[in-house]
C-alpha cells in the first residue's frame, strides 16, 4: 500500500497538468473562434446536441397549444377535459370552481392549475402532463396556454396512434354525458368569451310545435351528428345552420334551448352590433369550440348598423346602394357562420 502511494503523482504535478490542459483548450477554442464563422459554430453545436439527444436521451416532450392554425386546438380541449379525471396522489394541487351563479350549493368542478404535474398510465406506459402558460404576442389574446406531455422517446408512435385518440374519445364521452351546459357572451373589452351555466327547461317533448316539423328537425339533427365522416369525405365543413324568423314571443329562443338540451351542446350568444369589422368577426368565431351552437339574434338589424357606420365615416358619399352593401356584409357573415357545429 505504501509503495502504491509513492507511485501516485504529487499534487503539484496534478495541478501543473490541469493548467496545461486548460491552457491548451483555451488556445484551441481561440483558434476555432478565429477560423470558424459563428454560424458554422452554431450549426456544429446544434448537430452535436441533436446527436446526443437522439442517442443518449430517453425522454421526449409533446407540446399541445391552445390554438392551432388560428383556431381553437381541439386536442388541447380534449386533454383539458380528460386530465381532471386522472388527478391522483402525485398531483400536488387542484383547481376547483363553479360558474353556476344560480346555485351556490353546486358542487365544484375540478381543473388543472398551471405548472402542476399530472401523472397518467396507459397500456403500461407512464406519462407526465403539465399545463404551462406564456404571454401572448397579440394584444387581443389572453395568455397562451399549452400542455407539455413527457414520456419515453420510444413511446412516440403509441402516443400518436393510440394514446391521443383515446383521450379524444374519452373527452367526447365526458362532454356527451355532462350534466350542465354553458352559454357564453363575447366581451369586447377583454376580447374573450365569458360563460355561465345554461339552464333552460325547454325540450322537444315540451315544445309547442307542429309534430311533423318537430320530427323533421330531430331527424335532421340526428343525421347531422352521425354524418361527420361523410362531410369530411366530400370536403365540406361539418356544420348545420338554421334561420329562425318571426315576431317576438313565437318560440325562437325556446327552440334553440331545446336543440342545445337535445344535443348537449354549449351556446355562444353573439351580438353582431358590437362587431367592428369582418376581421374581428373571424377572430370571434374561430375562438369558439366544437360541439356548440352559435346563436346570432336580430341578424337582420346588423345591416342597419353597418350602414350607419358607413355614413358616419363618409357623410358626403352617395348611399343609394346601401341595401346592396348591407346584403353583401350579411352574406359574408352568414357564409362564415358555424351554425350548429361539431368539427
Amino acid at each position: 500500500m505504501a509503495s502504491l502511494l509513492k507511485e501516485l503523482p504529487s499534487m503539484s504535478t496534478i495541478l501543473s497538468l490541469y493548467a496545461s490542459i486548460s491552457g491548451l483548450s483555451m488556445l484551441i477554442r481561440t483558434i476555432l473562434n478565429e477560423m470558424i464563422p459563428r454560424g458554422m459554430r452554431d450549426l456544429i453545436a446544434k448537430n452535436f446536441s441533436d446527436f446526443f439527444a437522439t442517442y443518449f436521451s430517453s425522454d421526449f416532450t409533446f407540446i399541445i397549444e391552445d390554438r392551432w392554425q388560428a383556431v381553437e386546438n381541439e386536442t388541447f380541449r380534449a386533454v383539458e377535459v380528460y386530465l381532471p379525471t386522472k388527478v391522483g396522489p402525485s398531483t400536488k394541487s387542484l383547481l376547483i370552481g363553479t360558474n353556476d351563479t344560480n346555485n351556490i350549493f353546486a358542487p365544484p368542478k375540478p381543473g388543472i392549475p398551471v405548472d402542476v404535474k399530472v401523472v397518467d398510465f396507459f397500456q403500461g406506459m407512464h406519462f407526465e402532463w403539465t399545463l404551462c402558460e406564456k404571454e401572448a404576442k397579440k394584444y387581443y389574446h389572453r395568455q397562451k396556454k399549452f400542455f407539455e406531455l413527457k414520456c419515453k422517446s420510444n413511446y412516440r408512435e403509441q402516443v400518436m396512434q393510440s394514446y391521443l385518440p383515446y383521450i379524444s374519445k374519452t373527452a367526447a364521452a365526458i362532454l356527451n354525458n355532462r350534466e350542465t351546459l354553458n352559454i357564453s357572451t363575447y366581451d369586447n373589452e377583454d376580447s374573450t368569451w365569458e360563460s355561465t351555466v345554461f339552464k333552460h327547461p325547454a325540450t322537444f317533448d315540451t315544445l309547442a310545435m307542429d309534430p311533423d316539423l318537430k320530427k323533421f328537425i330531430i331527424e335532421d339533427l340526428d343525421l347531422f351528428v352521425q354524418r361527420k365522416d361523410y362531410f369530411q369525405s366530400v370536403g365540406r365543413a361539418w356544420k348545420r345552420g338554421y334561420l329562425l324568423y318571426g315576431p317576438p314571443g313565437t318560440g325562437k329562443s325556446t327552440l334553440v334551448a331545446a336543440i342545445a338540451n337535445y344535443l348537449r351542446f354549449n351556446i355562444y350568444d353573439l351580438q353582431l352590433q358590437g362587431v367592428r369589422n369582418d376581421a374581428q368577426l373571424r377572430r370571434i368565431l374561430t375562438s369558439t369550440t366544437n360541439r356548440s351552437i352559435l346563436l346570432i339574434e336580430d341578424i337582420d338589424c346588423n345591416t342597419k348598423s353597418s350602414r350607419s357606420r358607413d355614413r358616419n365615416k363618409n357623410p358626403k358619399e352617395d348611399h343609394d346602394d346601401d341595401d346592396d352593401e348591407g346584403s353583401d356584409q350579411l352574406d359574408n357573415k352568414l357564409s362564415f357562420d358555424p351554425g350548429v357545429s361539431e368539427s
